[in-house]
């Protein structure tokens, strides 16, 4: 997307820590005063807080654990913490990196352990699209933050809303939105490619926009790139969340309401997985996993690829010289008139045992305001697409972009299992998933083989 949003970003930044600084300097600005606490445990309001202003805090280290804009490393954490210093000068943010080993899933078995050591700090992230608040609220790790909305008459609306509904569970409020996107809801296109196989894609409010409309598009853009050795179209599977997001383009889910049942097996779902199977199998216009090596679509290999958001940014990013020449387009919509989608997104959340919550619930909303999410993108090097008021910014400006914003309004959550077992859920669908998706076995035994699987895991007791 550029540099230029970034610096005009940074220059905006060190201009209101110049004015936060000399608000600071005012006599009486930074009044120090302590904090009272009501019988829930959290803090009282001062009469700074009920007037709108800044609340007044006593003299505090606090911690902040994160592989978040340390993993690569980027200048946000650094940012964060000195413009919430210039804000309370009086409060010290230890900004502690989570090393990663193998994915981010690293980092969470590191994170139980500090908290058994008591070594957690006050704010850190436990990740619902990786399962993982829902074990922490169970572990009783974070604590809810209803009391300080409330308390602080904080406007949720700053956000998307399915962004918020993601920070719920069990009727309370857990955290603020950190990243965000709406899944691979989408589809990016080769416009030269659709050209030279005399494919058109109907108009994303068209009648004739189906998921079978889709289908024959696919086979015709595929037959025409198989001359060159490229693909029509390549799809989110076998992962999970590509399941869930095909079969509720079929109008259903892969996933009882109460995420204790496998459904593959019933009409809707298995239909969409036939659909995706003839497509790879029996048309042979589909790049699986295995077949291809790099960026297919950038090179000019793929005419279709399922993306969502994210991917218009890292489809942008390789295509650096701007050879690639591509729309984008989201799934057709269901009966239901929704667009099939699967928010994914993170959470900041407030520790149940921290030395000052207040101070850490203070940072909480500094690093998710708006100067906050948007350098969370712009240098921080995360989608952090969770609040209407950063689109406004240059860095968004593209119109593959804003193509998806029409799900940000009501994109579709997870769901649950029940018992807890995302990660092994998750699992079941690369291990049997992915040979159903290849042909290496039968349609029918394949299917059967995966639900099967699935289900053993569902049916595994709570962790």
């Amino acid at each position: 997307m550029g540099q230029e949003p970034r610096r005009v970003a940074i220059q905006e930044l060190r201009r209101r820590r110049m004015l936060g600084a000399l608000a600071a300097a005012v006599p009486g600005a930074a009044a120090l005063a302590a904090c009272g606490t009501s019988s829930s445990g959290t803090a009282a309001p001062t009469a700074a807080a009920q007037t709108g202003r800044p609340q007044a805090l006593p003299p505090a280290t606090i911690g902040w654990d994160t592989f978040r804009g340390f993993t690569p490393v980027t200048e946000w954490p650094k940012t964060m913490v000195e413009s919430f210093q210039a804000k309370y000068p009086q409060i010290k943010v230890e900004a502690r990196a989570i090393a990663l080993e193998g994915g981010q899933q690293s980092a969470y078995p590191k994170m139980l352990a500090m908290a058994a050591a008591g070594t957690l700090g006050e704010v850190h992230a436990w990740d619902p699209s990786h399962w993982q608040l829902y074990q922490a609220i169970k572990r009783n790790l974070i604590r809810p933050i209803d009391t300080y909305v409330a308390r602080d008459k904080y406007d949720l609306n700053q956000f998307y809303k399915p962004f918020i509904e993601y920070q719920k569970w069990e009727g309370k409020i857990w955290g603020l939105p950190s990243w965000g996107w709406t899944g691979q809801d989408g589809l990016l296109y080769n416009t030269e490619m659709f050209q030279a196989a005399g494919a058109t894609m109907p108009a994303p409010n068209s009648p004739d926009w189906t998921m079978h409309k889709l289908y024959e598009i696919a086979v015709k853009v595929g037959k025409y790139a198989e001359r060159a050795g490229g693909f029509g179209l390549r799809l989110a599977l076998p992962g999970a969340a590509g399941v869930t997001i095909l079969t509720r383009a079929f109008n259903a889910d892969n996933l009882s309401a109460d995420g204790k049942k496998s459904t593959l097996l019933d009409p809707a779902p298995k239909e969409a997985m036939r659909w995706a199977h003839d497509l790879a199998n029996r048309e042979k216009v589909v790049a699986l996993p295995g077949t291809y090596q790099g960026n297919i679509f950038v090179s000019g290999a793929l005419g279709i690829d399922q993306q969502g958001s994210l991917g218009v940014f890292n489809t942008n990013r390789d295509n650096k010289d701007g050879i690639l020449k591509f729309k984008a387009q989201l799934f057709p919509k269901r009966k239901d008139g929704k667009r099939p989608s699967q928010l994914r997104g993170g959470t900041w959340n407030l520790a149940q045992q921290a030395k000052f919550p207040d101070h850490g619930w203070e940072f909480i909303k500094h690093i998710t305001n708006r100067e906050g999410a948007l350098l969370f993108n712009t240098i921080g090097g995360n989608g952090a697409l969770v609040r209407p008021d950063i689109m406004t910014d240059t860095y968004f400006q593209d119109a593959n972009f804003k193509v998806f914003l029409e799900n940000f309004e009501n994109s579709m959550s997870h769901v649950v299992p029940a018992n807890f077992r995302g990660t092994e859920f998750e699992a079941a669908f690369v291990e049997k998933g992915g040979p159903f998706y290849k042909g290496e076995v039968g349609f029918e035994d394949g299917l059967r083989t995966l639900n099967e699987e699935v289900q053993r895991v569902l049916d595994q007791p709570p962790v």
